[in-house]
């Protein structure tokens, strides 16, 4: 499609928390930087999740405001809503509508609105997140392939989500374009500040957990390698809501005597403040069980801060192993263990910080807006695979 054409985005927007919100304003911004800003126009929730089925505690933040103001006409559980969104983006005159996917839980809105958006003779592109839920969720790929048959083309943000999108019997054209770096941040901070201002110690090593901690996250895996060979002079910052039972983890922590070595903020943490965690760390782990994608991968990298993760989904594509980061075996302590200690050898971090920044520029929103608005040849579905 042409710059000229009116584009239509549906997912959250902040105020509602979260990566694929930060995601949806971000690729926004940069669309309407490619184009101009009367031709993108955005739908948001009114409701993401009904309470009683969010294990956290708010959607929304209220450290935030929003960058821009988008009608919130989606309620995922009530029907009405679903049409006054499709109605309003055919209003609107929009030529293609891009939907930000990455629950099953939401497939029935969006292919409800899919379908009344196609029968105005809008086109309809999803951007694949997960193409399957990191827990499984009753039904979850019957309702992704319900909204998969109302789509036009796709967008995956990995190689994974590609093969999972063939594996749900997807036929029609993928493309595959890397999660870029967020750039909202703003600048690296003093080392030494941001750790005072976050009670850490301000000498030794630290490394950075960062984001909402579930389970196929791994954090129990970290700590456990935090008791291995990892220098006593570590520190782990765990930065982010828990959105699981803390007993496993914290007794970890007990048991090996680790109270001294780990500093946990148990919030989710406003853009604002994201400056903060990762200038005062010296790198990311992610001890992840399984992965699609990363958006903290891409923020780490925009503060130059190498990362280590585990070989698992989409995360060995976002990495350059020992450039810009380590790759270890997933759901194995001592590996992650060996190469926290690796990471923090003489020259070694330095190098690596050096790759972080770098790869900055792999993974630009420039890039991934102008592929999104001018695809050539994009890569065949799934039945030429």
């Amino acid at each position: 499609m042409s710059g000229a054409n009116k584009v239509g985005l549906i997912g959250p927007y902040p105020p509602f928390r979260g990566g694929i919100a930060q995601f949806t304003e971000q690729f926004h911004r940069h669309l309407e930087a490619g184009t101009a800003p009367e031709f993108v126009t955005g739908v948001s929730f009114q409701r993401q999740y009904p309470e009683i089925l969010f294990p956290g505690k708010s959607q929304q933040s209220e450290e935030e405001t929003p960058t821009r103001s988008v009608p919130r006409h989606i309620d995922s559980i009530n029907p009405r809503s679903w049409r006054r969104a499709a109605d309003y983006l055919i209003g609107e005159q929009i030529s293609e509508c891009v939907f930000m996917h990455w629950m099953p839980f939401f497939a029935p809105a969006y292919a409800s609105i899919a379908r009344r958006l196609k029968k105005a003779g809008i086109s309809v592109t999803a951007i694949v997140h997960n193409a399957r839920p990191h827990e499984r969720q009753p039904f979850g790929e019957l309702l992704n392939r319900l909204f998969f048959s109302r789509c036009d083309r796709f967008i995956a943000l990995s190689e994974t989500v590609k093969r999972d999108l063939i594996a749900s019997r997807v036929e029609i054209p993928i493309s595959v374009q890397p999660h870029p770096t967020y750039d909202q941040f703003g600048d690296v901070k003093d080392q030494i500040e941001a750790r005072k201002k976050l009670g850490i110690p301000p000498n030794g090593n630290v490394i950075l957990f960062f984001g909402l901690v579930r389970h196929y996250k791994g954090l129990d895996i970290l700590l456990s390698a935090m008791v291995g060979n990892v220098h006593e002079g570590t520190h782990l910052l765990i930065a982010g809501e828990w959105y699981e039972d803390r007993s496993t983890c914290q007794s970890i922590i007990e048991r090996h005597a680790l109270s001294g070595r780990v500093t946990i903020v148990d919030k989710y943490i406003p853009d604002s403040e994201v400056a903060d965690y990762f200038s005062a760390a010296d790198a990311l782990v992610q001890p992840y069980r399984s992965a699609t994608q990363s958006g903290v991968v891409q923020t780490a990298f925009h503060f130059g801060k190498p990362v280590i993760v585990t070989g698992v989904g989409g995360l060995p594509e976002m990495v350059s192993h020992d450039i810009d980061g380590l790759i270890v075996a997933p759901e194995d302590s001592g590996a992650l263990s060996n190469a926290i200690e690796d990471l923090f050898r003489p020259t070694h971090l330095e190098r690596l910080s050096e790759g972080a920044f770098a790869a900055r520029e792999r993974f630009t929103w420039k890039a991934f807006t102008e592929s999104f608005l001018n695809p050539t040849g994009p890569e065949q579905g799934g039945n030429s695979n």
